[in-house]
């Protein structure tokens, strides 16, 4: 049904209509219901919500669960970047939704090993070296990532260290009196960014020796209008849920241990390291269940999913650990595979570039170019002429002008009509304000 032209007034920004379905999928279990409820609270991108909350619960959990696989030892120890608008984004209101639950679950960690802003390698690696902190876990929240890329950029130190903490290596630096290492440093990243930023910086990040494809990009764009005036429902029954699995991480650990170590590690503060076993059915159809359904990008950009198969499994992690499970599950890797995917739309948004493997392939910039045209002609209508050889330039296939006018008649944001000629119907378009819920 078509509105008004005043209607238009409340139509959200474009960002929020080329923001990608989140799939259902990555809504599983105690992460989902943080996502949904904080979302439904906030006003805040339920992505933002959920990514932000996996890549904290990786590092309040620490590294001693971890699965096996490729020959390395993973965590759920995640790099996140939250793109989106800096005025109407809402990144920061994510991450503060999820960071008062952390607060409420886990005072110690909340208080005591999230740092705000990354100045150097040498600030990272004292956090958590084995000589100064008993505890080797350190969330990084960066909300200004154009600023660390610049800075890796000038000293090139600070890349490679990133690197090495995603990793799980040793991080060392030396002076000339002493040399400091971080042999068991559990380091995460969340930082935020706009499009128009990362798009400027990106050259930079690729030239940072792959840590792009260690980094999960996540668009976010507010869905719903929450005033800041309202009175928010009480999420205590989230913060005890998560103070209980916290508490069942670090006990699963500590009981594979037998009690002699177990009392030697607790006066050190060290927890040993725990396998978190995959099923069988997750191993024995990785090929074709996993590894088939992967993203694959563009020429120039294929550095942004080289690492998509360690994602899946550190974010399985994260669902497994969320679920309380000794083990990871088909169910973890499913909603972790949701996860990647909504992860490699918000690339292919951001940078223009197609995903392959990951139907519908559409050009983002084809359909915010087409979307943007028919709300400035609002309420005209507009011949598909116009938007091939005039919105377009005419110099796109018209299978792919096809298939983002498709996208964006699927997604109900337009309408299309057939006006009978003398000669073959013209076909129009115009733009459909649509009735937005806060989960597609």
């Amino acid at each position: 049904m078509s509105t008004t032209t005043d209607d238009l007034a409340a139509v959200p920004p474009l960002a929020a209509f080329l923001r990608p379905e989140l799939p259902a999928e990555a809504l599983y279990g105690l992460p989902g219901e943080v996502a949904v409820a904080l979302a439904e609270a906030s006003g805040a991108d339920p992505a933002a919500v959920l990514v932000s909350f996996l890549a904290l619960l990786g590092n309040a959990a620490g590294p001693q669960p971890h699965a096996r696989f490729g020959g390395a030892d993973h965590p759920a120890r995640l790099f996140a970047v939250l793109v989106g608008d800096a005025a109407t984004g809402r990144k920061g209101t994510a991450l503060g939704a999820v960071e008062q639950l952390f607060a409420e679950a886990d005072p110690d960690w909340a208080d005591g090993r999230v740092m705000y802003g990354l100045q150097s390698a040498e600030t990272m690696i004292d956090r958590v070296a084995d000589d100064h902190a008993d505890d080797c876990r350190l969330m990084i929240v960066e909300t200004e990532f154009g600023r660390l890329v610049e800075t890796m950029a000038r000293t090139g130190t600070l890349s490679a260290q990133l690197r090495n903490a995603w990793d799980g290596r040793t991080l060392q630096r030396a002076t000339t009196r002493f040399t400091r290492r971080a042999s068991r440093a559990h380091i995460s990243l969340l930082a935020m960014i706009t499009p128009e930023e990362l798009l400027r910086h990106h050259k930079r990040l690729a030239q940072a020796g792959g840590l792009e494809s260690r980094i999960l990009y996540v668009f976010t764009a507010p869905l719903a209008d929450v005033s800041p005036f309202a009175e928010t429902a009480g999420h205590g029954h989230l913060a005890g849920r998560l103070h209980e699995v916290l508490a069942a991480s670090r006990e699963a650990v500590m009981s594979h241990t037998d009690p002699v170590s177990r009392y030697l590690l607790t006066i050190r503060g060290i927890q040993p390291r725990t396998e978190l076993p995959v099923t069988d059915e997750v191993t024995g159809t990785w090929g074709t269940f996993v590894k088939a359904r992967l993203p694959l990008a563009s020429e120039g950009f294929r550095g942004l999913h080289s690492r998509a198969e360690s994602q899946v499994i550190r974010l399985a992690a994260a669902y497994a650990l969320a679920d309380m499970a000794a083990e990871i599950r088909p169910e973890h890797t499913e909603a972790a595979l949701a996860v990647l995917s909504y992860c490699a739309r918000s690339a292919e948004i951001v940078f223009g570039v197609p995903v392959a493997q990951l139907p519908p392939r559409v050009d983002p910039r084809h359909a915010a170019k087409i979307f943007r045209h028919l709300h400035e002609r609002y309420p005209s209508w507009a011949p598909r002429d116009e938007i091939g050889s005039g919105v377009l330039r005419g110099n796109i296939p018209a299978a792919d002008v096809e298939h983002a006018l498709s996208d964006l008649a699927a997604k109900r944001l337009i309408e299309r009509r057939q006006v009978p000629t003398e000669g073959r119907p013209r076909e129009e378009y115009r733009l459909i304000a649509p009735q937005l819920t806060l989960f597609p």
